[in-house]
């Protein structure tokens, strides 16, 4: 996969906002295998199917990318990945790359990331290295260049393999710092035991690359050997910091900004991300005393949003994608809001959020208690994109009793019930809609400190605004 560059991808984003009906995401359709199909052929599937989501660029993740877990739980997010079919980063695409290889018992795989820098700047990336019964070595993966994404099974070593990739890296301006290799990946989709993801931590030094590669090939061959001791004894064994001796695991000193975090984990090999951020403080108005005003910070797509109404109460109806992006250097806290009672906010608040959420809503005193609102808070980071599905449903729990009306001669929600074509009641909020046809989505933009950037410590820096974009129905 080619690089893009931000002129490509501006220009694409245009033509999105422009769309006035966004298609629902293909879902990916897994490869089958005969019992006759060659493992070359089964992981070239794999990796088109791995290529065919395309790689993330919009700087939101969309899963969950904590490592530190079970391989169960990273099995079960390779699932919702297929599920959704959104774009992935390169971790992403291990947790994929290691589900769907999960039941060739006869295919070693070990995560192998690569820490690299480009001037002051340092990224990292990972892939999925594989070996088919002790033999040739190669790799699944995803990067936004395409020589770092997967290889064949043409290396004779796990050594071959990794400089391989040490040269793709310099042919992009960057210098590999370390490798790190993990131990191999179980086929066991339901086992609750946690991934090593760096157990070898290897200086990468060109002019002591000959020892590097000896202990990247030993550690090829001893892999399951020191994983089957640390499994029984709890501990590496005596022997492994003296026939690893070049082994150097990272150490953290004090505590990494939840910005830092969030870069490490992601795995994003984004070459271009911290030039980007030097382009636009240089380009950053200067600031006057007179009150800032900052034109549209968050910007949402589509201008108008257009719900499918089923005809039959029998039927579901399928969600509209919204598209919020961030185009500040700070991340913002979205709080979204429907008060028609005719709308349900599908994708689900993060748990993070939940109590930020609860907080919002008991500051609003005017709108405790009624059922008909319809909201959820998300955040989007600096300078990222989200997509938040909204879908038409006028009988969510909790819709069908309205809150009490002190008067009701000033409310038109006072008819409380009215009489359908076949005599049946129906709600007060599908009367309204009829009888007041303009209906606004709210967006509550709240911009958040850089200092705390964390989920649970959110605090907004006082600049709130609201955002409200009509919507309307489309029978099916």
């Amino acid at each position: 996969m080619a690089a893009i560059s931000s002129e490509e991808l501006q220009d694409a984003w245009q033509k999105v906002k422009a769309m006035t009906i966004l298609p629902e995401p293909p879902e990916p359709k897994l490869p089958s295998f005969g019992p006759k199909v060659s493992i070359k052929s089964r992981l070239h599937a794999i990796q088109t199917l791995i290529t065919s989501l395309e790689y993330n660029y919009t700087g939101t993740l969309y899963f969950d990318v904590n490592k530190n877990r079970s391989f169960k739980s990273i099995a079960n997010t390779a699932k919702e990945i297929l599920k959704e079919g959104l774009p992935i980063q390169c971790l992403e695409a291990v947790f994929l790359g290691a589900y769907l290889t999960a039941g060739f018992q006869n295919l070693e795989r070990f995560p192998i990331s690569f820490k690299t820098t480009a001037g002051t700047s340092t990224h990292r990336h990972i892939v999925l290295g594989v070996r088919h019964q002790q033999q040739k070595w190669g790799a699944l993966g995803l990067s936004r260049c395409d020589k770092l994404m997967n290889k064949d099974m043409k290396f004779d070593s796990l050594s071959d393999l990794v400089l391989d990739y040490c040269h793709e890296f310099r042919n992009v301006y960057h210098k590999v710092i370390k490798v790190n290799v993990g131990f191999p990946l179980t086929h066991d989709i339901h086992s609750s035991e946690r991934v090593e993801w760096r157990v070898l931590n290897l200086p990468v030094d060109a002019k002591n690359w000959a020892e590097v590669a000896k202990q990247l090939d030993s550690f090829g061959k001893d892999a399951a050997e020191i994983d089957s001791f640390k499994k029984a004894k709890g501990e590496l064994p005596a022997w492994f910091g003296t026939k690893y001796a070049l082994n150097a695991p990272d150490t953290e000193v004090g505590i990494r900004s939840p910005l830092a975090g969030q870069r490490f984990n992601s795995f994003s090999d984004d070459f271009d991300e911290f030039e980007e951020e030097v382009h636009t403080q240089e380009a950053a108005p200067v600031q006057t005393p007179t009150p800032r005003v900052v034109p549209k910070p968050i910007v949402v797509t589509p201008d108008e949003f257009v719900f499918k109404k089923p005809s039959s109460t029998a039927l579901s109806a399928p969600p509209t994608n919204i598209f919020l992006q961030n185009t500040t250097s700070s991340p913002f806290l979205i709080e979204i809001e429907d008060n028609s009672g005719l709308l349900e906010i599908v994708t689900k608040t993060p748990s993070a959020l939940q109590e930020k959420t609860q907080q919002m809503e008991e500051r609003d005193e005017p709108n405790l208690g009624d059922p008909t609102r319809a909201t959820a808070t998300f955040q989007i980071s600096a300078k990222g994109m989200i997509v938040v599905a909204i879908k038409y449903n006028p009988h969510r729990p909790g819709t069908h009793k309205p809150k009490s009306i002190s008067s009701p001669e000033k409310s038109p929600q006072s008819k409380l019930i009215k009489k359908g074509v076949n005599g049946n009641p129906t709600s007060t909020f599908e009367s309204s809609a009829k009888n007041d046809p303009h209906h606004a989505v709210s967006f509550r933009c709240m911009p958040m400190l850089r200092a705390t950037e964390s989920l649970a410590d959110a605090v907004p820096d006082g600049e709130t605004y609201m955002l409200e974009t009509p919507f309307t129905f489309k029978e099916m």
